[in-house]
């Protein structure tokens, strides 16, 4: 896993021409999809593996996974740390927010009771997992770059993945990462985990990774830019990822950002064999 600062704002931009690559997902569901029988393993971890060759391909900095890395809480140890393994030996940073599948509260897989408590299996692996509800930060100096998250603790309308998103810092790239339905109506008021476009904007992000609708989506609002990225395996899915592209010492501003929806293909020959 490539380096992490846990603390202080990032540095200045680096020299021009420097480029950080970040492989935007979500709704992988570890755990509902199954391949034909016979050449799958019980809990078909070829989205994982798909996902870190799809990573290394574009030799992405950090692989951002934006909630339902996990369909629900009734994996087996066994099964989330070999997910946790295949992730963590991916020459890049991984980071991980809940979803409402794989929710961060006492009853499910990510919760405190002794039955669901996986965090040996996500510590070990070097995965980072944010598990803060109120939202939390962290910095990556060798990017200059700042990503904050919030984990899902409750899905419902009380929710809102995009509260509580703090101050844009000064230098340096900025991601937003949420869970939720984009608001394109007033009638989606009543939709649990909801995200209004005001909220979207208000992040002054360079990026707002999204999670939880399986379409690929552009949702981007005002100078925003704000994706779905698509699930990468089951029904439906688009079998695609974000791959977000930032650049310093280009454009008129000398800087820039770019989003390219590239394939997420399974192995065909199944996983029973890993």
């Amino acid at each position: 896993m490539k380096g992490l600062a846990e603390t202080g704002l990032p540095k200045a931009l680096p020299e021009t021409g420097h480029t950080l690559r970040v492989l935007h997902t979500s709704d992988v569901h570890v755990g509902h999809v199954r391949g034909p029988h016979g050449t799958h393993r019980d809990v078909c971890q070829c989205s994982i593996h798909a996902l870190v060759e799809t990573a290394a391909a574009h030799d992405a900095d950090v692989l951002l996974i934006a909630g339902d890395l996990f369909d629900h809480a009734r994996l087996k140890r066994s099964d989330v740390a070999h997910t946790m393994n295949l992730l963590g030996d991916l020459d890049a940073s991984v980071v991980i927010i809940p979803g409402n599948h794989d929710v961060h509260d006492e009853r499910t897989l990510w919760g405190t009771h002794a039955d669901h408590e996986h965090r040996l299996e996500v510590t070990g692996a070097g995965v980072i997992f944010l598990d803060d509800p109120e939202g939390a930060t962290l910095h990556f100096d060798e990017h200059d770059l700042t990503l904050w998250g919030r984990a899902m603790d409750s899905h419902d309308s009380d929710y809102r993945p995009l509260a509580g998103v703090p101050l844009r810092p000064d230098r340096g790239w900025f991601i937003a990462a949420g869970h939720g339905h984009f608001q394109r109506t007033a009638d989606d008021a009543h939709r649990s985990s909801p995200i209004a476009a005001e909220e979207i904007e208000a992040t002054g992000a360079d990026y707002v990774a999204l999670g939880h609708w399986h379409v690929t989506t552009d949702v981007s609002v005002g100078e925003v830019i704000a994706w779905y990225p698509g699930a990468p395996m089951g029904m439906p899915s688009n079998g695609t990822a974000c791959l977000v592209t930032f650049e310093t010492g280009v454009g008129d501003r000398g800087r820039s950002v770019s989003v390219d929806h590239v394939d997420v293909t399974p192995p065909g020959e199944g996983c029973a064999g890993w």
